[in-house]
């Protein structure tokens, strides 16, 4: 059954006029073109109406081995399968709009997890008649990316079916624009949102490009003009975009060309992934730093040192890496407790970063360990000068509310390429100076000696 002719059992849309319908189907063509997410309808009852070409590259079921089958076919076996079931059933019987992440199942048995966002299907007399659900494959974290098969329907049922896509994928997120020389021709809700503007608004920008972020707006513009050209190239990339209140947004568009007899006008679909990105940056972040003192870790640390030694490698110069260890710490842990020495670990490592250049790397590496790759220190007199004034910035007191600390530093030097040309080898060397100054007493420096 054609979703259409289901959906216009009880929904007798007004007809438009036989312009507009053409170009109401050119556009819907092309939408349905540039689009490749999942959309599955199902009637009141759970059977499967309506499947995409994208649920097809989704599940692996082709549409006619899906349609008229239950969407329970979908579903994991067991107590999980049966907790969607009585999900599906609740939300039949509710006509509630649902999204979630839920597990499925393709044809091949495989498990996808997806990004799933259901709305009713109702008739004129808002009687409930069925579901139109949005899946997006997150196995993999990847977005959207819009293209869905163009389907041979009739003038009619193109309209309805475009109705429901375009309500599917404003409750989705997904902002469409269609610009016709450069202004936006048509806007939904969802963009709209993304924007900060609403649809009249967007729809009376001189140029829709007005939206775009200045860093931005040249290469906007630029790959606007080689489309228009007729030039094919990667059709999706994200941009920064301004909101009407000046906020900073970050989108993922996909770009498409619509060609009709009026002209040629271009499809924009858009996803905010603002948070998606800053999320990925904090996870990046919490990867590569430090939780306790922000400082870089130790896997950041090899990368640092890695990127020195190939930079003095071709410069044809030289740097020092110092392995500290703190004096006098551990009775601060054992007196006053772990908040104590979390605070005094803080400010050692304020006073660490701060006694460096920004090009300089600080890395906390164990418990009261800290490491330091320090650019462009040339011979041992130069680095035994830093490494004294290091070891007296953290020879300063420090309080903890309830007591003066004084916490001090003892500290090994390894000198690139003189101890060392490779990251484990200077490591490994000034950890050794280290200990060998440790037994030398406390508050004190060494270099590495062969």
């Amino acid at each position: 059954m054609e979703l259409a002719n289901f959906y216009e059992r009880g929904h007798n849309s007004a007809m438009t006029s036989a312009p507009e319908s053409a170009a109401l189907s050119r556009a819907s063509n092309n939408i349905l073109d540039a689009i490749v997410e999942s959309i599955v309808c199902s009637d009141i009852d759970g059977h499967i109406i309506f499947w995409n070409s994208g649920a097809e590259q989704l599940y692996g079921y082709s549409a006619d081995e899906a349609i008229g089958r239950h969407v329970s076919m979908l579903y994991p076996r067991g107590a999980e399968g049966e907790a969607y079931s009585r999900n599906l059933a609740e939300q039949l019987r509710t006509g509630q709009a649902n999204e979630g992440d839920v597990w499925r199942c393709k044809k091949s048995g495989e498990r996808v997890f997806i990004h799933r966002t259901s709305a009713p299907l109702r008739d004129k007399n808002g009687r409930l008649i069925g579901l139109v659900a949005h899946a997006i494959d997150i196995t993999r974290r990847k977005l959207a990316e819009d293209a869905l098969a163009e389907r041979d329907m009739q003038l009619r049922e193109q309209h309805t079916l475009y109705q429901a896509m375009l309500d599917a994928q404003s409750m989705a997120g997904v902002g469409l624009v269609i610009l016709d020389d450069g202004r936006a021709a048509f806007a939904n809700q969802a963009a709209a949102q993304i924007t900060g503007y609403s649809v009249d608004e967007l729809m009376a920008l001189s140029h829709f490009n007005q939206v775009t972020h200045p860093d931005d707006r040249e290469r906007v513009q630029n790959n606007y003009h080689r489309r228009l050209n007729g030039e094919v190239f990667d059709n999706r990339y994200d941009i920064s975009i301004l909101t009407k209140d000046g906020r900073r947004r970050e989108v993922e568009i996909a770009v498409s060309t619509i060609k009709g007899a009026a002209g040629t006008q271009i499809l924009v679909v858009l996803v905010d992934i603002t948070e998606r990105k800053n999320t990925a940056q904090v996870i990046q972040h919490l990867a590569l730093h430090d939780a306790l003192t922000g400082l870089s870790n130790r896997t950041l640390l090899f990368d640092r040192l890695d990127s020195a030694i190939s930079a003095a490698r071709r410069r044809n110069s030289s740097f020092a890496l110092f392995f500290l260890d703190l004096d006098n710490f551990k009775p601060i842990n054992d007196e006053l407790g772990h908040d104590a020495g979390d605070l005094v670990l803080k400010i050692i490592a304020e006073r660490l970063h701060n006694s460096v250049r920004e090009s300089d790397t600080v890395a906390r590496v164990g418990g009261d360990e800290f490491v330091l790759v320090l650019q462009d220190v040339h011979g041992r007199k130069a680095a035994l000068a830093v490494a004294e004034k290091t070891i007296a910035a953290l020879s300063q007191p420090i309080s903890t509310g309830s007591k003066l600390c004084e916490v001090g530093a003892t500290l090994g030097i390894a000198l690139y390429p003189e101890h060392g040309e490779d990251a484990d080898t200077l490591m490994r060397h000034a950890d050794a100076a280290m200990y060998a100054a440790k037994r030398l007493g406390k508050n004190r420096c060494l270099l590495w000696q062969d």
